[in-house]
């Protein structure tokens, strides 16, 4: 589609959670062999959208080292683009380090483009979805913008996120909160689509709203006082990850084969990522492996059940891993037992034999610990 173009916005996906204390959530890696920011460009890609710019908060570091080269994602690298960008001059001020903030230090992505759509993307929210369609809609609307939502009836795992009240014409009447109170709403994905020209309009304007603001807070403002705002309802599957008990929860439910996640990966799309020229999985002779999501360059001599490891884990015989999340180059030496616990890079569990956790309190271990 080379009448849009696309934002990923890391400014309003970024999370406060242990989980990423040393990287975006975007570049965390999910499910042993991805990273969420995959999710989005794939749909994107998949959709024929290839003029993609990221805007990064911070963590830059992380977000350049899992993309690569730009041609692993985009189909043609002679018309696709993809930018990173960010605001140098905030980083040491992240109060006002906004995703607006950092596209008017970054304005020639707008003023450059010849596009007449722009689509803005979190990578918090996981879904499968066809956003031509979804352009489609919002252009049929003859609004300005479009926001994306999910009406869901399990409220308690969209508690604290954005819902919708939407009026007689299918414009957004106000935003407030999901609360446990609720037994049904309709959630934003926080994905939006704004014709070009306003949208610069509203960056040039956003400073007498607010210079704190993202631009989720000036649509939101904006939708109450200045232009009305479209809604497009995705009715498959979507999770919201907003902490360590979303991640370990959701992760465990796309092992289990859950039937709405399953969608994710269907067999009429394509799901990209980083590849890497690793060894195929080594299973010892004594190795018992049972409901498992396993990543090349992975050992296994002992006992994994119900457990997702990324690439190059180790897991010596005598030693049993269940209920559990690996991030890559993690080693668990013999005789220990590890369940429920979510252990970032590098980690060695050797010498306490037993490391628990709960579904409900899953026990995370910082990156390169030595337990």
């Amino acid at each position: 589609m080379n009448n849009v173009l696309a934002l990923i916005d890391l400014h309003i996906s970024s999370t406060n959670d242990i989980l990423t204390n040393s990287r975006e959530l975007a570049s965390t890696t999910f499910l042993g062999r991805y990273a969420f920011i995959d999710f989005v460009l794939s749909n994107l890609i998949d959709s024929g959208i290839d003029d993609i710019s990221i805007l990064v908060q911070k963590y830059y570091r992380s977000i350049t080292k899992h993309l690569g080269p730009s041609s692993t994602y985009l189909k043609n690298t002679k018309t696709g683009f993809l930018n990173i960008l960010i605001n140098e001059k905030e980083l040491a001020n992240p109060l006002f380090n906004t995703d607006v903030r950092n596209l008017l230090e970054n304005d020639y992505v707008l003023y450059d483009s010849t596009c007449k759509y722009v689509l803005i993307c979190p990578v918090n929210f996981i879904y499968k979805i066809d956003y031509q369609k979804v352009i489609e809609q919002h252009i049929n609307s003859g609004k300005e913008i479009s926001v994306i939502y999910k009406n869901v009836k399990d409220t308690d795992n969209y508690l604290d996120c954005d819902k919708i009240v939407i009026d007689s014409l299918n414009s957004v009447q106000k935003f407030d909160k999901v609360s446990s109170k609720d037994k049904e709403a309709n959630v934003s994905l926080k994905t939006y689509v704004v014709n070009m020209d306003y949208l610069k309009n509203v960056i040039l304007k956003s400073n007498n709203v607010s210079q704190l603001f993202n631009l989720d807070d000036v649509f939101k403002y904006l939708s109450q006082y200045d232009q009305k705002m479209n809604c497009i309802e995705h009715k498959g599957y979507a999770r919201v990850i907003r902490n360590l008990k979303d991640y370990y929860k959701y992760s465990l439910e796309i092992l289990d084969g859950d039937e709405g996640s399953l969608e994710v990966f269907s067999s009429d799309s394509f799901l990209l990522t980083k590849t890497h020229n690793s060894r195929p999985v080594l299973y010892g002779k004594n190795a018992d492996v049972t409901q498992c999501i396993i990543a090349n360059g992975c050992t296994i001599n002992g006992k994994a059940k119900h457990s997702i490891l990324a690439r190059d884990v180790i897991i010596e015989e005598g030693a049993t891993v269940e209920d559990s999340i690996l991030f890559t180059h993690t080693i668990v030496r013999k005789g220990v037992h590890l369940k429920g616990v979510v252990a970032d890079k590098r980690c060695e569990f050797k010498t306490k034999k037993e490391v628990i956790g709960t579904s409900e309190n899953p026990l995370y271990i910082n990156r390169g610990a030595k337990i």
